[in-house]
């Protein structure tokens, strides 16, 4: 029986030593690495594509490399035909190729109708921050990711939804806008600046 002790003793000893020995897990500080914002991970192709509004803006093929209806159409912002109103915009395509949306000669001419369609809502409509903007602009009534499309634009113009903007917040909101709507913005901010200008004026 004493040697059942002594072995007792040497197991118990053994597996205390190999508890000491063993790492000791570090413990959860309880803080999770920041999320991007789901607005910063759209999948814009889905986007585009989706939709019963946003199925007319899906990428299209031009020069082997697919690019936004938007940009092709120097339209940026994806201004629509008007069957009821036949508006003649400065730098309208001739060719009018497009039958849901207006052509321009220039990204410049797209930018500035824009402007101009802003300008109206602001001065006739009343419509003078990011919410009553988008809402307009993007309704949820046509399928759109509108509350999205609020929170996507004035995080990055770097203006809350509900202030009243400047003349002098326009071309961030303008390249926002550019963004959502096609995936990306190719154009400088010089350009977007002096088309958003022309048009408020």
């Amino acid at each position: 029986m004493r040697w059942l002790a002594l072995v007792f003793i040497g197991l118990l000893g053994g597996l205390f030593f190999y508890r000491a020995a063993a790492p000791v897990p570090k413990k959860s500080s309880g803080t999770k690495s920041p999320q991007v914002p789901d607005y910063l991970n759209f999948d814009f192709e889905q986007l585009l594509s989706g939709g019963s509004n946003m199925n007319n803006k899906p990428y299209e093929q031009a020069g082997g490399k697919p690019i936004p209806r938007g940009i092709a159409n120097n339209n940026p912002l994806n201004i629509r035909e008007n069957h009821e109103v036949d508006y003649d915009w400065q730098g309208e395509h001739d060719l009018d190729l497009d039958p849901a949306f207006e052509e321009f000669i220039s990204p410049w001419h797209g930018i500035r109708a824009a402007a101009r369609i802003l300008k109206t809502y602001r001065h006739k409509r009343g419509l003078k921050n990011v919410h009553q903007i988008i809402y307009r602009w993007a309704p949820p009534s046509d399928d759109n990711p509108t509350e999205k499309y609020i929170e996507f634009v004035a995080n990055s113009a770097g203006v809350d939804a509900q202030q009243t903007l400047s003349i002098a917040d326009y071309p961030a909101v303008v390249a926002a806008m550019i963004h959502f709507e096609n995936g990306y913005n190719p154009y400088d901010d010089k350009t977007i600046t002096e088309a958003v200008t022309a048009g408020l004026s």
